[in-house]
Formats: C-alpha cells, sequence, structure tokens
C-alpha cells in the first residue's frame, strides 16, 4: 500500500492528510470509507487516529474507545 511522502517526511501535516483523507487519489485515498461515522486509522508506517462524525457520535465516546484501544495495544489493559 502506498504512504503518503511529504516534503516535510511524516511531520504534522503528513499526519493530518493522512489521516483525514488518506492523500489523496496517488496515495492511500482509495482505502477510506467517506460515508462511514467512525474510522480508526492505521497507517503501514505507524500513523494512526481516529475519524469521526460529531453529529452522529460523542467526542466523549470516541476519546473512551481510542483510550481503550491505545492501552490495550501498548499491553497495559
Amino acid at each position: 500500500t502506498p504512504i503518503l511522502a511529504t516534503a516535510n517526511g511524516r511531520g504534522p501535516a503528513g499526519v493530518a492528510g493522512q489521516v483525514l483523507h488518506g492523500g489523496g487519489a496517488n496515495a492511500n485515498s482509495a482505502n477510506r470509507w467517506f460515508d462511514k461515522s467512525l474510522q480508526f486509522i492505521v497507517g503501514g508506517d505507524g500513523t494512526c487516529g481516529v475519524v469521526y462524525d460529531p453529529a452522529v457520535i460523542d467526542g466523549a465516546l470516541v476519546a473512551e474507545m481510542a483510550d481503550h484501544a491505545l492501552q490495550f495495544w501498548s499491553g497495559a489493559g
């Protein structure tokens, strides 16, 4: 799978592009489901994030799920 390459490397702009829209047609946008209310993004380069629709899901609930997932993956849960 393609990795989003930017001039700045994996800086804030590269991570934001990867998580929000996959980086466009030449990168990872083909594996984004833009009509879904909740997406967990895990990139091949270690970039990860959560994208959600705040009109459907409460932000506190999404934060709790993300915290739980990070604790589980780190072995602390």
